[in-house]
């Protein structure tokens, strides 16, 4: 079940650098003075696609629960 996750983050990194290059082949087209989205905002676009895809396979309503953590499993 756990490489189900990581091949969805690695998809989310793919999907987030080509959307930034094509912002930024669009914005340099589109604009005379563009501001092009810098590399390091490649993981937080990547991070966006991720949970949103995650809470998509939870119903798409972003309703599940995340257990409480308790006191024993730090004992």
């Amino acid at each position: 079940m756990r490489d189900r996750y990581k091949a969805l983050m690695l998809r989310s990194f793919k999907d987030a650098m080509d959307i930034v290059d094509e912002y930024n082949g669009w914005a340099a087209e589109a604009f005379d003075d563009s501001s092009p989205v810098p590399p390091q905002a490649v993981p937080q676009v990547a991070m966006m696609l991720y949970q949103s895809r995650v809470m998509d396979g939870w119903g798409g309503e972003g309703g599940f629960d995340v257990p409480e953590f308790d006191d024993k499993m730090f004992d």
